[in-house]
């Protein structure tokens, strides 16, 4: 991973939200993963205060892409908290346009998912607030360790272009969308994701997340799986 000092062991909470997980690290500072849809920023905060952590002491947002149900309250919190918004490039362009970063669904209850979110009304309920990056990251590694955490995050394309992970020090990841363990996925144990842009190349992301030294998935959807049981399609 290219780390070379330890700091405070990290704790990751995974915080229960309407439609994902966000989940804030703690260790010599707190970063918090993913923000939930848009209105869930008050559920946040208070959630990151339950665990001993105010508001103003959150150091950044990092988004792990660019859907709706990942990224929606980003702006929200980042108000509440002066704490930067990280995000990949190649999803960031869609955050400040007020459109959904584009994955097609992969199965057909995926398909049944997108018809009923292209309603109107729906889409107007739950349509992020656009919002521009304070952090963009680029292919290469962005380290954690300014911010209080001993890990990286790591371009991992295939959910969407700009999906990203945290690999932390001791092997544990935040995976986004990268995997599934349970619902929406109507599956219930590690499975890909019911939509992408590109299976194949979330696998090799997956692959390169492994040989690098995740052991544990921490996923948007569900609990934490060892990370090679997930069953790969491509």
């Amino acid at each position: 991973m290219g780390i070379q000092v330890s700091l405070t062991p990290t704790t990751v909470y995974r915080l229960r939200l309407s439609a994902s997980n966000a989940y804030l690290l703690l260790a010599n500072g707190a970063v918090l993963v993913d923000s939930g849809l848009k209105g869930e920023a008050k559920r946040i905060l208070a959630a990151v205060k339950a665990r001993g952590v105010q508001p103003l002491d959150l150091k950044l947002i990092l988004l792990t892409h660019g859907h709706m149900d990942h990224a929606g309250a980003a702006k929200e919190v980042s108000n509440h908290t002066g704490a930067p918004i990280a995000m990949h490039a190649s999803d960031a362009r869609w955050g400040s346009s007020h459109q959904e970063v584009p994955a097609p669904p992969v199965t057909s209850w995926a398909r049944m998912i997108s018809r009923l979110l292209s309603v109107p009304a729906i889409r107007k309920r739950m349509a992020m607030e656009p919002f521009t990056p304070d952090i963009i990251l680029e292919d290469g590694d962005f380290t954690l360790y300014e911010f209080g955490i001993p890990g990286i995050a790591i371009h991992t394309p295939g959910h969407t272009a700009g999906s990203v992970s945290v690999l932390l020090e001791d092997g544990r990841a935040v995976v986004g969308d990268m995997a599934m363990n349970g619902f929406p996925s109507l599956r219930f144990q590690p499975s890909p994701p019911i939509v992408a842009q590109n299976l194949g190349e979330l696998a090799q992301s997956w692959r390169m997340l492994c040989a690098r030294g995740a052991t544990t998935a921490y996923p948007g959807h569900g609990a934490s799986f060892p990370s090679r049981s997930l069953k790969l399609i491509a």
